[in-house]
């Protein structure tokens, strides 16, 4: 014990009282009372993380139906497929939905219950992503790593902003209700016209004045500016929030509120940093994302998932902003041991660019699934409770 949870903190976990702000309409007048109803299949002997897990599930299908029918992202899937995506995502948000509904009608909400949302909500920003650049056809570029930064941003933000804050705020439009819905809706067009309606043409964009060539704007180049636009918002959104909480903890002394304002703020480089890193060893080796995508995406998704970790269980045991990922080494790592195999041993380039590549994977994957198992253990050994099912039934 102590690695991740400090000895003198665990305790703190005893003071958690879980706090949300919910504005959306579409969440407050359809989506809760929906899951209102729906969570009434679920039996009171079930433990509300077996929801949430089950939840994840729906992803997983859609990610091996991914790598089965379209594994480089850039073929045409049978139809079924995407609609199959659109309603797995949607009973994805059902179950995501109806955990919280479950553990508060069975008395067992928790620390572990947010720990346990959020970690499974991390894992499904990237393979999320791997589904929507099949659907897009995006292939193995940047297309499809702009995609999960969109996606990993927003809940690096959003998780950021709940650790100083202590409150998880959801907008009007919102990544977790509206922004998937959105996706759906998405994918059922695509079920219904085909994936190339995304290639369709609207106009040359012509940047020769400033030394670029022509390039041809279709549908799919729509969805990025609106995706970047509401990461833009979403991430302006928490700085704003994070800034109200500090400033109204500390009315009359905005000294002390700026200070710590500006500290809050410096929570945000270590993600912008390790995604310039990562950007320098693709621009350094490109087959990295071009020919081995998935072990990068994957080994980013791993690396995010362990930083959001940190960040919640800092939330719930109070403990100072983890601002040191190990995971976040990694790119820097591979990009030394690639010089060294090349330049000093001189091994053939493609099989250095393929071991590295997987090997980042399997690192990240370690040092995530080390803390998730950690974790666990010394949350349920603290609060003598189980992890999928339920020890102290309250009904």
């Amino acid at each position: 014990m102590g690695l991740f949870i400090p000895t003198d903190k665990i305790s703190n976990l005893r003071l958690y009282k879980y706090s949300s702000e919910d504005h959306s309409l579409i969440s407050k007048y359809i989506l809760k009372r929906w899951w209102n109803y729906f969570v009434q299949i679920f039996p009171y002997s079930m433990a509300p993380n077996l929801i949430t897990l089950l939840g994840l599930v729906w992803i997983l299908v859609d990610v091996m139906l991914v790598f089965y029918y379209d594994p480089y992202f850039n073929e045409t899937s049978p139809t079924w497929i995407y609609f199959f995506y659109a309603f797995s995502l949607f009973m994805y948000q059902t179950f995501d939905g109806c955990d919280g509904c479950h553990a508060r009608r069975t008395g067992q909400s928790g620390p572990l219950g947010e720990l346990f949302d959020h970690s499974i909500d991390a894992i499904n920003t990237t393979l999320g992503s791997l589904v929507f650049a099949s659907v897009f056809k995006l292939g193995y570029g940047k297309l499809t790593m702009l995609g999960q930064f969109a996606s990993v941003c927003n809940f690096y933000a959003s998780t950021w902003e709940e650790y100083h804050t202590h409150t998880l705020f959801l907008s009007k439009f919102s990544g977790p209700v509206e922004g998937i819905l959105m996706i759906c809706c998405v994918y059922i067009i695509t079920g219904v016209f085909g994936p190339d309606i995304w290639t369709t043409k609207l106009f040359d964009l012509n940047l020769s004045a400033i030394g670029y060539d022509t390039y041809e704007v279709d549908l799919s180049f729509t969805y990025v500016v609106i995706g970047l636009s509401s990461l833009y918002f979403n991430i302006i959104s928490t700085m704003k929030n994070v800034s109200k909480y500090y400033m109204k903890l500390n009315t009359g002394n905005p000294v002390r509120a700026k200070k710590q304002i500006d500290n809050a703020y410096k929570g945000l480089a270590p993600f912008f940093i390790y995604y310039v890193v990562v950007i320098f060893v693709v621009w350094s080796y490109p087959e990295m994302l071009s020919v081995h995508a998935v072990p990068l995406m994957l080994s980013i998704g791993c690396t995010i998932a362990f930083s959001v970790g940190r960040m919640i269980i800092a939330h719930l045991t109070l403990q100072q902003f983890p601002y040191t990922q190990f995971p976040m080494f990694v790119p820097i790592a591979q990009y030394i041991i690639i010089q060294v195999c090349l330049r000093v041993f001189g091994f053939e380039y493609d099989n250095v660019i393929f071991g590295i590549s997987w090997a980042g994977l399997g690192i990240t994957l370690a040092i995530h699934g080390m803390f998730v198992a950690e974790i666990i253990y010394e949350i349920t050994t603290y609060l003598d409770i189980y992890v999928l099912t339920i020890k102290h039934k309250k009904h």
